[in-house]
């Protein structure tokens, strides 16, 4: 297998192709900015992490046009080994990690005002993904120097979409007591307590839980204005 030095962009241009179909304009001039996917008045805005960076962009593009902001997280990983000078695959392993769309919290904590716009809507994919690293000593410390150098899709097997604040209630997790704690979100999505952390944070501060009480030293919420949440995990 030959390296090519973009590879980096694969997934990004397989989810392009996926959202354009045959009636869409890849890499489309909207106004002052260059959108990934235009089809008719929507626009398709893919970002793989780091929602900051595009949040103005996104803010801009929602006073003229539906923006659909498309996360894709990996449910299932293999990670590809790859040669730093030929490119050539040199190992592949299945990752034991598998995501799941309330992931999509880590990066909306920095974002989270987009889910209160009229035009805009969120939405999270499940894929199956290749990832391409190379042990060249420019990678972080965590992974020993060893970068990442693509990602590739190989399948969507899941696809959620939040046009609401309230919506993002479905990925409470199921028997979720009416009144929990980030322990009970961590506990109920098998998620790490920062993340169970920021998800709260994120309903929070959109309106959709409340805080009210404590259990503890643990702050107790429970859904806002009469909303019901009724999960909907894939």
């Amino acid at each position: 297998m030959s390296y090519p030095g973009d590879m980096a962009t694969e997934l990004h241009r397989a989810l392009q192709r996926y959202y354009a179909c045959e009636e869409g304009c890849i890499e489309a001039e909207v106004g002052d900015f260059r959108a990934d996917v235009l089809v008719d008045d929507t626009v398709y805005e893919i970002q793989t992490r780091g929602f900051t960076a595009i949040r103005d962009k996104l803010r801009k593009l929602a006073r003229s046009h539906r923006v659909v902001l498309v996360f894709p997280v990996p449910r299932d990983k293999v990670i590809v080994r790859v040669d730093v000078v030929t490119g050539e695959q040199l190992s592949t392993r299945r990752s034991p990690k598998h995501g799941q769309v309330a992931d999509v919290f880590d990066e909306l904590v920095y974002a989270f005002g987009l889910m209160r716009l009229t035009n805009f809507a969120l939405e999270v994919l499940l894929t199956v993904e290749r990832e391409l690293r190379q042990n060249d000593g420019q990678g972080s410390w965590r992974r020993k120097g060893v970068s990442l150098v693509g990602r590739e899709l190989q399948a969507i097997v899941g696809r959620q979409r939040f046009e609401k604040p309230v919506e993002l209630l479905r990925l409470l997790p199921e028997g979720l007591p009416e009144r929990f704690t980030v322990a009970d979100l961590e506990e109920g999505l098998g998620i790490k307590h920062r993340a169970a952390s920021r998800m709260a944070y994120v309903l929070r501060e959109l309106g959709v839980i409340e805080h009210v009480g404590e259990r503890g030293r643990a702050y107790m919420y429970t859904t806002a204005g009469g909303f019901k949440h009724r999960s909907a995990r894939v």
